[in-house]
């Protein structure tokens, strides 16, 4: 019998990339490699449809597009993990995580992973009443927001960062990926970090905050345990791959900053459900809260048949 042919995300995650390069193989798969988007900002029929292989799903779309019926299951791979409280900027007068509320918060999106991981934390660790922040965001929400409490405004022009150097708005919480901006945000002293040492708020929590998974479209589940089973080898290579020193960063001593890491975190990248539990428990409740979803999902709604008890 011939191969499975599989579309497959094009990935740059160093814990990704041994599939990507065709190091790790699928039993019965032959990958199709092309670039998806994570974000689900208008209709993505190939999700909705299940017209697709696997695909790379920003952590705060997935519950509300499988509660609509979209194709798709997740998978247990964390492809990508940002811890939320160094994303959290404000004007200099806000010193304390309750002064958020009722104040204007900048953010591209209201329901992006890291957003709702900041909410969730403000909420349960710091006693913020989120509700009374008033949210600006920048781009469209296609799914529902079910919590109509909260002041949430679209607005058009410029960008979150911009908006909050000139004092748009007091605060922004929202997933930057550009060099520029975090040295314009840092190096601005009209606005600083609300938490100021945020790895040591991250190492409170216990885990490493996932952003993005995998998802498998509903067509393809009898593969669901072959593709967990690869992603957790080319996590295993790509490991190896720093602690022989041949990690591919040039990081000054990168092995041993690898070693650190282990003694301090454990596996903070961990595959599998009941390493991930904590953070996805914490993760599906906040959803709930926040109005993300109508009503609380189980993990057997969520996750591919084969990978229950990873």
């Amino acid at each position: 019998m011939s191969d499975v042919e599989l579309p497959f995300p094009a990935m740059r995650y160093d814990i990704t990339m041994p599939l990507v390069d065709g190091r790790v193989e699928i039993p019965g798969v032959r990958l199709n490699i092309g670039p998806t988007n994570s974000m689900v900002m208008a209709d993505v029929a190939a999700l909705r449809t299940g017209d697709f292989g696997l695909w790379d799903l920003n952590l705060g779309y997935l519950l509300p597009a499988i509660q609509a019926g979209w194709q798709l299951m997740a998978l247990p791979v964390f492809s990508k993990r940002k811890p939320a409280y160094q994303f959290i900027f404000c004007r200099r007068d806000i010193t304390e995580p309750k002064q958020l509320e009722g104040r204007r918060v900048g953010a591209r999106s209201y329901r992006t992973a890291l957003t709702v991981w900041a909410r969730g934390l403000l909420r349960h660790r710091h006693g913020v009443d989120v509700t009374k922040m008033q949210w600006v965001i920048w781009a469209d929400e296609f799914f529902p927001v079910h919590d109509t409490a909260t002041s949430i405004t679209k607005v058009g022009g410029g960008s979150p960062v911009e908006a909050l150097l000139a004092g748009d708005v007091d605060a922004l919480i929202t997933d930057i990926s550009d060099v520029k901006l975090f040295r314009q945000l840092e190096g601005d002293e009209r606005v600083h970090r609300l938490f100021d040492d945020y790895e040591a708020e991250d190492r409170k929590l216990g885990f490493y905050s996932p952003v993005h998974l995998i998802v498998i479209s509903r067509r393809h589940l009898d593969l669901a345990r072959r593709v967990y089973d690869a992603f957790v080898e080319a996590k295993r290579l790509a490991e190896e791959d720093i602690l022989s020193d041949r990690g591919p960063m040039s990081i000054v001593y990168l092995r041993e900053r690898m070693k650190d890491q282990q003694a301090a975190w454990g596996d903070p990248y961990a595959h599998g459900l009941a390493a991930n539990k904590a953070a996805l428990d914490a993760f599906f409740g906040y959803n709930v809260e926040q109005g993300m979803v109508r009503q609380a999902l189980s993990y057997e709604q969520v996750f591919a048949p084969g990978t229950l008890d990873t």
